[in-house]
């Protein structure tokens, strides 16, 4: 088994090998690379003598993993991105929902691919929700963890994540989104970007279908269930999806009709080791978790004995 950690991330990479190394797992076992992507992950991507790859990552980093492993019929499993919709019923346990979206867009300031990245809301609930989801990311302490040990959200990774962030709020604002909350980066040292809200956004707008891997959430209204289906579903990607209801026909009617991955039933969406995490569409290949994330690693031999 070899493992390269992203260049940007390599700290827990490490920390895991010098457990692995603790435990006395015989030499050769468990290897750690570094490197970059182009270079380290390029090579172990084509190397013949690779039996399997599996990444988590963008979806251009999984076509490139791909293309490299497509010259010896390498097996691939790709945990891609994703835009996770969210849908709010009238009925919706208002409090619960307000505190689900905020803890699954906030976390990791908002880069994880299965978390919360648009919201859809019905009418006849939506001025109290954006109200207290308002007030609800305002309250999100973030800043230095460093410096500070009472915050929920940190910085963004690098000065290109800041500037991607920044750039598809500018452009979902150009588009016609009203920015109730947050939109501006804190500015001096670090990459903060502090949580931000969009109403008055539409489902034609490029923030409802370009992944953001940022603390921002867009929100959409909706009149009947079967529109927010549609719009939730009018997506390249399909890894998570979660709806907020009493009704629990309503909810079994959305898991039904979502075609993703993962659906969650009033909470935050935070997988469990023991599910199968698995995107549809461009979200990925293959899946990891569980007995049929297991099966992913393992090579099936039928044997027909003549006795």
């Amino acid at each position: 088994m070899v493992i390269k950690p992203s260049e940007f991330t390599p700290n827990n990479a490490i920390a895991f090998a010098q457990i692995v190394d603790d435990i006395g797992l015989p030499k050769g076992v468990f290897n750690l690379v570094l490197g970059r992507g182009e270079t380290v992950g390029q090579e172990l991507a084509a190397n013949p003598k690779v039996a399997m790859v599996s990444m988590t990552g963008s979806v251009g980093a999984g076509e490139k993993i791909m293309a490299a492993a497509a010259k010896n019929i390498t097996k691939v499993c790709l945990e891609l991105g994703g835009k996770a919709p969210a849908i709010v019923m009238d009925d919706a346990d208002l409090e619960l929902a307000v505190r689900a979206v905020v803890d699954s867009r906030v976390i990791n300031s908002g880069q994880v691919c299965n978390c919360v990245e648009r919201v859809y809301v019905q009418k006849g609930i939506y001025d109290r929700f954006v109200n207290r989801l308002g007030e609800a990311l305002k309250a999100v302490q973030f800043g230095d963890p460093a410096q500070r040990d009472d915050i929920a959200m940190g910085p963004l990774i690098n000065a290109a994540a800041l500037e991607r962030v920044e750039q598809k709020v500018a452009k979902a604002l150009a588009q016609g989104a009203r920015l109730a909350l947050g939109g501006k980066a804190t500015g001096g040292r670090g990459y903060f970007y502090p949580p931000t809200l969009l109403l008055d956004v539409r489902q034609d707008m490029d923030i409802v279908h370009e992944e953001t891997f940022g603390p921002v959430l867009p929100v959409v209204a909706f009149d009947t269930l079967e529109e927010a289906l549609a719009m939730a579903n009018d997506s390249d990607y399909g890894l998570t999806s979660s709806i907020y209801t009493r009704d629990l026909n309503v909810a079994m009617k959305a898991i039904k009709g979502l075609k993703f991955g993962e659906t969650y039933i009033n909470r935050e969406n935070f997988e469990a080791m023991q599910g199968f995490h698995a995107g549809w569409r461009k979200s990925g290949i293959g899946g990891a978790d569980g007995r049929h994330g297991l099966n992913e690693y393992l090579q099936t031999q039928v044997v027909y004995l003549q006795a």
